[in-house]
Parts: C-alpha cells; sequence; structure tokens
C-alpha cells in the first residue's frame, strides 16, 4: 500500500460523495494505491449511512471506522492513524476546505526530496477576521514562549508523512493529545507548503470561539509547565509586596499617626488578591486535570463498526 489518507467525519452526510469524487478525479492512477479511511466520530445526521453507501458502490480500497459516539477529531486522527497501512499517510477533512489535489503535490515532494519526512500545509491566505486572526497569532507566540518545541504559526493537521513519523505519533501514549504539539515534537524534517482554503460545500464550521479557547488551553498544559512557574512567581511577588505594604503602613502609623486607608483600598487589595488565587488555582486545576485523566488509562476512542474489504477477506480465507 502506498498511500493512507485519514478523513475524519463529523457531521458531514452531504460532504462525503463530493469529497470522493474530488479525490478520485485529483489522485488518477494514485487511487488504485490509495486506501481511504474514514473515521466516523459519532456523527447525529446521515455521514455514517452515506459512508455505508460508499464502501458497498466504491471499487476501490474504503475503510469506515464507526466511533460509538462523539470522541473528538484527536481520536479520529489516532484511530485512522493505527488503522493506515500505507507507506505514507495524509490526514486530511472532508468539508471541501482542504483538496485532495494538496496531497498528490505534498506526495511528490516526499518522493523526490528524500530529506523530507513530512509536507505540511498552511492557508495561503485566512478567511477569518482581524480579531480572530490576532487572537491565533497571540497564541501560537505564546505556544512558542513558553514550549520547548516550535509550532509554526497556522499549520493545520492538513498534511502528508512517511510511515516512520506516523509510527513515532502512534508510540505517543498520552491520553491528553494536542496534535500540532505532537507533530513538532516527534521531530523529523518538515517542508511547508501554502495552500488555498475553499469555501464549506455544505455545512458549518464545528469549531466555536469557546473550543478553541479550551482547545488552547490543552495545548499549553499538554507541552509546557511554564505557567505552574508563572503562578508561583506571582505567589511569591504578591506576598513580598503584602509584606513590604504592611511595614510601609505600620511605620507611617507610629512614626507620622498616618490613618491606616480605609474600605475602598481595603477592597482593592481583596479583589487582586483573590483574582491572582484564583488564576492560580485554574493553572494548577488544569495540570490536576490532564494528571487524573492520564492514570484513568481509558481508550482515546470506543469503536462501534468496522467497515475494511481486505478484513471481510480474510474473514472469508479463514472459513
Amino acid at each position: 500500500m502506498k498511500l493512507s489518507v485519514i478523513i475524519p467525519c463529523y457531521n458531514e452526510e452531504n460532504n462525503i460523495d463530493l469529497f470522493y469524487q474530488d479525490t478520485v478525479r485529483a489522485f488518477g492512477n494514485l487511487i488504485e494505491d490509495t486506501e481511504l479511511i474514514f473515521v466516523n466520530d459519532g456523527s447525529s445526521d446521515r455521514t455514517m449511512e452515506k459512508l455505508r453507501n460508499l464502501y458497498k458502490t466504491s471499487p476501490y480500497r474504503i475503510k469506515i471506522l464507526n466511533f460509538s459516539r462523539n470522541f473528538g477529531k484527536e481520536a479520529g486522527i489516532i484511530a485512522g492513524l493505527e488503522a493506515a497501512k500505507g507507506d505514507y499517510i495524509s490526514i486530511v477533512d472532508a468539508d471541501m476546505q482542504q483538496r485532495p489535489k494538496y496531497i498528490v503535490e505534498m506526495l511528490n515532494i516526499l518522493e523526490t526530496q528524500p530529506d523530507y519526512d513530512c509536507v505540511a500545509a498552511y492557508p495561503d491566505k485566512r478567511a477569518e477576521g482581524k480579531v480572530i486572526s490576532a487572537i491565533k497569532n497571540s497564541f501560537y507566540k505564546l505556544m512558542n514562549a513558553m514550549c520547548d518545541v516550535e509550532i509554526r504559526q497556522s499549520t493545520s493537521d492538513f498534511r502528508t508523512f512517511k510511515r516512520r513519523m506516523a509510527d513515532a505519533i502512534i508510540s505517543l501514549p498520552e491520553s491528553c493529545r494536542f496534535s500540532k504539539g505532537i507533530f513538532s515534537w516527534v521531530g523529523f524534517e518538515t517542508c511547508y507548503i501554502p495552500y488555498e482554503v475553499e469555501e464549506r460545500a455544505f455545512g458549518t464550521t464545528k469549531w466555536s470561539f469557546l473550543g478553541l479557547f479550551r482547545y488552547a488551553l490543552d495545548g499549553i498544559a499538554a507541552f509546557s509547565t511554564k505557567p505552574l512557574i508563572i503562578a508561583s512567581i506571582l505567589g511569591t511577588l504578591i506576598c513580598i509586596i503584602a509584606f513590604i505594604s504592611a511595614v510601609v503602613v505600620i511605620i507611617k502609623t507610629m512614626l507620622f499617626g498616618d490613618p491606616v486607608a480605609g474600605y475602598p483600598t481595603l477592597i482593592c487589595v481583596l479583589l487582586f488578591g483573590t483574582g491572582i488565587q484564583l488564576l492560580c488555582m485554574g493553572i494548577l486545576g488544569q495540570y490536576l486535570s490532564k494528571t487524573y485523566i492520564e492514570t484513568k488509562h481509558r481508550p482515546l476512542y470506543v469503536m462501534k463498526e468496522v467497515l475494511s474489504k481486505e478484513e471481510e477477506q480474510k474473514d472469508e480465507m479463514g472459513e
């Protein structure tokens, strides 16, 4: 098997057939030596029904992984990697914003330039507004300032890489996964290419502002312990400031008879101190929650059903 393409799907009933047709058209003869791995991440629409029809009618290698419920894109990616058998593996969304033609370009780069182990795509132009763009830029700057590995700005999960890189990613045992950080952490030489982000053919984005914010917090907690150090430094500074302030107040009162500032000052100090405490507790809570999840050793996903013609052939031969 030359190429495995992993396609995480969540409520993409209207995009499945369009994606498949575009892939067959873009791949040409390459489709004969490609397996398409669709991961149905607990969709609540007719996505699985569409995938079943595609599985029955397509003459090419189609594999469908059907989760028992929605486990998230990170689970879909690792499930696809574990099922992939190709020498090269690609990850692409099913929403038609990332066109399969770029996978062919990525594969050509890997085959003609052996020094590279991975080709990752980044949007040539951003469609989001200035506010979202500024937030994303700030996030990447913060991540790179805190982490030991560099996460290239705006690079998505849309990429193609060699089998040895896929094996390295699969070998990482953590449950709280942040793929952008993992791709950088495992190393390997990566080539970055631009791609044009197309409009979604159908449906709306599954990412909300709150979802992106939580994803950012997960990424920072997964690849950096510096927030804990910052919390400790803040606590130490507040203690020093409080001690100095107390000494100043005592000296002023004893030597000059100045009255101690009253209610407004007290409220400001209390609010400031409480805010710092809650911030530090929140930072600590992020790491404790990750530790709690990791210690339970739950699987990243629960597979409800696997459709694979190769597996069916093996079963028939076994019988």
